[in-house]
């Protein structure tokens, strides 16, 4: 690879000590979508970095090694790139040696994410969300203070009031509800001296606002909005195709894989992650030809087996923040009057497709992968919401015995 990259210069390359892995780095370079013009740039400065340092050949890598082999004054970034990528590289080959913990907060939050994962079972994706939350809350409590176990009532209060300005009701009872998780822990363990009791969560009532749902020719709209001339354009497309089509929530589409699709059954296999289940659904057949194109035309060719890749290198699947963003950006350029609209919208949209077309409510809870029948009598109050605006005409009783006049005051 060293040759087909560096044509003219490729002998620089093969003389190092290096030459051996700084070859493999550039394959992965190349696999991962790197064009080959940063490809040079990166190799070139992971040559620089390799001979400078001395380490050994094909040697396993820490962090702080990293640091120090990749530090240049002249073009800090550039070689921060250059690090990042290099460091992915060492991830993938099994070279890179974990940095072991050495602030105890950093030990306590990691014992705390394999207790939600191996002791109460929670899903990677919910652990994620628990550290956030509770790296955020000590940040903010101890800013002035190193020890855990001098968090009182107070810097609770703080940072709820803090957090209170950019988050709904909703979100702030999970958000104090997951603290709360955490200092149980820290409680049960004897971090804590004593266990904090006075911790109450904010009412919360469910959903004070229905979810906004989109109507059919408003969706429609949307999709024929997105310019799949280029493959982002063809990945949004597929993407909220899924999600309007089939109530793909947002994390399932970026777990999606290529061979989620089974062409012969003509279905697609869900990771329903919130209930731990798998769901397969039949595909119409204009999706199947619009998968097919997607992949043809819209997907680069990459290692990584995600159906949705990130638009830059190195090829790496969505995240659900990049699924929003991207629904808020074509939202912006469509035109249409959902620029406040999510992309959970399109899922509300399908539910409500459902609803009217006399689906029972069981069925479309299961097909919503929800856990409880209360989640899904959310639909019932948008139903509810769309029958005023079609009210019928009130009748007009006749007096006579036994019957009740009726009189309708303007």
């Amino acid at each position: 690879m060293l040759e087909e990259l560096f044509v003219r210069v490729h002998a620089r390359y093969t003389r190092s000590s290096h030459a051996a892995e700084l070859d493999e780095f550039a394959r992965w370079l190349i696999s991962h979508g790197y064009g080959p013009r940063y490809a040079q740039r990166l190799v070139f400065r992971a040559m620089r970095s390799l001979d400078t340092f001395g380490l050994v050949p094909d040697s396993q890598w820490t962090d702080p090694q990293l640091d120090r082999a990749f530090r240049n004054r002249r073009q800090p970034r550039e070689y921060h790139h250059a690090r990042h990528a290099f460091h992915d590289f060492l991830l993938s080959v099994d070279r890179l040696l974990p940095t072991p913990a050495e602030n105890p907060r950093a030990v306590l939050i990691a014992q705390f994410a394999d207790h939600l994962k191996e002791v109460r079972g929670l899903h990677p994706h919910t652990v994620s969300q628990y550290v956030d939350e509770v790296h955020s809350f000590l940040n903010a409590a101890l800013a002035n203070r190193p020890s855990i176990d001098s968090i009182n009532v107070d810097d609770i209060e703080r940072y709820v009031r803090r957090r209170s300005r950019s988050v709904s009701r909703h979100t702030l009872h999970y958000v104090l509800a997951q603290i709360r998780v955490f200092l149980d822990y820290c409680s049960e363990r004897g971090i804590l001296p004593r266990p904090i009791q006075s911790i109450d969560l904010p009412r919360a009532f469910r959903r004070d606002q229905p979810p906004r749902a989109l109507t059919s020719d408003l969706i429609q709209q949307f999709l024929a909005s997105i310019d799949r001339r280029s493959r982002c354009g063809w990945r949004d497309f597929m993407l909220f195709h899924l999600m309007a089509q089939y109530g793909l929530r947002t994390g399932e589409t970026t777990r999606l894989m290529t061979d989620s699709i089974d062409w012969a059954a003509r279905t697609l296999r869900v990771e329903q992650y919130k209930t731990r289940s798998w769901l397969t659904l039949p595909l119409a057949n204009e999706t199947i030809d619009l998968l097919r194109r997607y992949l043809a035309e819209g997907r680069r060719i990459s290692p990584c087996r995600a159906l949705f890749l990130t638009a830059t290198a190195p090829n790496r699947p969505m995240t659900n923040s990049a699924v929003s963003a991207a629904f808020k950006f074509r939202a912006r350029r469509s035109g249409l009057p959902i620029e406040d609209a999510s992309s959970y919208c399109l899922r509300h949209s399908f539910a409500m497709r459902l609803f009217e077309g006399g689906v029972n409510i069981k069925t479309i809870g299961d097909l919503m992968g929800h856990q409880s029948l209360v989640s899904t009598a959310i639909y019932l109050r948008l139903y509810m919401n769309a029958l005023r605006d079609v009210p019928l005409p009130v009748p007009h009783q006749r007096s006579g015995s036994g019957d009740r006049h009726v009189r309708l005051e303007s």
